[in-house]
């Protein structure tokens, strides 16, 4: 009932304010109700209270207006990534058994090749559905603890699984936004991100503020200049990869962005120099987020101006305390809880945790136990309470039964000042378990220079630290929530040193 709840709040509020908009359409709440309802009574009749609608579409804003018709109806949306491979969606509706779906047109041939028969709704035909008129009621909706959305993770380190959300998850997650992000219902918020991706319901809590969700079909640096002030945004969501570029665009001292006034940030660690750039060149406040898909989204925030201190280990990011509703603590190895000041798991609860993965218990287990999610990332808290994340417990190099944090590493190369992203990641070694090696990508090719990035550790880092590769890359891969490809990277170092080509890729 939430989903329903925050269309029919922004109708009853003022019906002719803008709801979504992107390049194409301004779709306000009058208009979200009439398509929200059409939709969910074109996909009741053809499935079951229950079933799953798979939503295959690039960026626009029948995207989500398809999630809120799903719950609408009682359904559960499950977003997939078009840019994936024939195998890997088939994969994915194997899993699922989608009874419809709603796509693009360029992807209803592939559905129909990989799914014969699957009834399929062109996306972009959604506005033109008859409207529903009383086919519809409250009582078709989803129940709160009913599944709605199922959200496959990135799968940087593995095979993806489907996070099962529900709409007390959603609930909580914006309840949770309103009290610490405090958006208005005059605040237009940007999304340049995914919207296949656990990030969307940053644009869902928006839409709960009663404000302008302006959908961004994919992001260039120059169009999301230009869609900044078109908009006039006052609230984006960016990853630090979208910003340096952003700053780097030839068009931004042209670029009018005055009534942008914070840029909140997350999925990978906010370098200072590129933060103090964002605020002297953008004129905003920054808000980091901390958030994980199956814990509901955002669950930690530093809110701006807010103290940090010194980090517990060069590299750590300061990640700030939890935000309403949810809960945390530190623990080790055994699951004990560690004091302040020493390293372990961040693990989160609260009502907005997933119910499970889908069809996939064991791997459920392995991470929420007695009410607690376990998020895989290495953390402390200091003696003020915030949380400092220092790396991904998967990414942790054992180098000599000597524990190397990844972040500690990219830290100290990113004070060069040619280097604009890197990531290390651990190589198997007979001699020593693992070493670290570091992709590096320069300002340009002949600034590679590999000698000075070893002097940087050299000076700064104890020997067993000290990465014993350096590869120059065009550019660091990063999936599209901004999440560098650590097992793709992985591998790339594997395959580069057992062919003896240790400097370039």
């Amino acid at each position: 009932m939430w989903l329903n709840h925050v269309v029919r709040r922004g109708l009853d509020r003022n019906p002719d304010a803008l709801a979504l908009r992107d390049a194409h359409r301004d779709v306000t709440w009058r208009a979200l109700h009439r398509d929200v309802r059409a939709l969910a009574a074109r996909l009741r009749h053809d499935t079951l209270p229950g079933s799953r609608i798979l939503v295959l579409s690039g960026n626009r804003v029948e995207v989500l207006e398809t999630y809120l018709a799903c719950a609408a109806a009682g359904l559960v949306a499950v977003p997939v990534n078009p840019a994936l491979t024939d195998p890997e969606l088939g994969a994915i509706m194997e899993s699922v058994e989608p009874s419809a779906a709603v796509a693009e047109a360029g992807c209803l041939a592939r559905l129909g090749d990989l799914y014969p028969g699957l009834p399929c709704t062109d996306i972009a035909e959604l506005a033109e559905l008859p409207d529903a008129g009383a086919e519809i009621t409250d009582s078709d909706a989803a129940g709160m603890t009913d599944p709605v959305l199922i959200l496959h993770t990135s799968a940087t380190t593995g095979r993806a699984k489907g996070v099962v959300v529900d709409q007390r998850s959603l609930q909580i997650n914006a309840l949770s936004w309103l009290a610490d992000v405090r958006p208005t219902a005059d605040t237009a918020f940007l999304n340049a991100g995914p919207l296949f991706h656990g990030s969307v319901v940053i644009a869902l809590d928006h839409l709960a503020a009663g404000g302008t969700v302006c959908v961004l079909d994919r992001f260039t640096p120059q169009g999301c200049l230009a869609a900044l002030e078109r908009w006039e945004i006052e609230h984006a969501f960016l990853v630090p990869s979208m910003v340096r570029l952003l700053l780097e665009t030839r068009s931004l001292a042209d670029t009018d962005l005055g009534r942008l006034r914070l840029l909140l940030h997350g999925a990978a660690p906010m370098p200072a120099e590129l933060a103090a750039r964002a605020r002297r060149e953008l004129g905003v406040e920054l808000q980091t987020i901390f958030g994980i898909t199956e814990g509901g989204g955002p669950v930690l925030t530093l809110r701006p101006g807010a103290p940090q201190g010194r980090p517990p280990v060069p590299g750590a990011v300061c990640v700030g305390v939890p935000m309403l509703g949810a809960g945390l603590r530190i623990v080790d190895g055994e699951g004990q809880v560690v004091p302040a000041g020493v390293i372990g798991e961040i693990q989160v609860s609260g009502d907005g945790l997933m119910q499970t993965y889908w069809k996939n218990p064991e791997a459920a287990a392995d991470v929420l136990r007695d009410g607690w999610l376990g998020t895989r990332d290495l953390g402390c808290l200091d003696e003020e309470g915030r949380v400092w994340v220092v790396d991904r417990r998967n990414d942790l190099i054992l180098r000599g039964g000597q524990n190397v944090y990844p972040a500690e590493i990219e830290h100290v190369l990113r004070q060069s000042p040619h280097v604009v992203d890197v990531v290390v990641v651990p190589l198997e070694s007979q001699l020593w378990g693992q070493t670290p090696v570091a992709f590096v990508q320069p300002v340009s090719p002949e600034a590679f220079d590999e000698a000075e990035l070893l002097l940087l550790c050299v000076g700064a880092l104890a020997p067993y630290k000290r990465p014993s590769h350096f590869v120059s890359v065009e550019r660091v891969p990063r999936n599209p929530a901004g999440k560098a490809l650590r097992t793709q990277l992985r591998e790339t170092a594997r395959q580069l040193l057992e062919s003896g080509r240790e400097q370039t890729a």
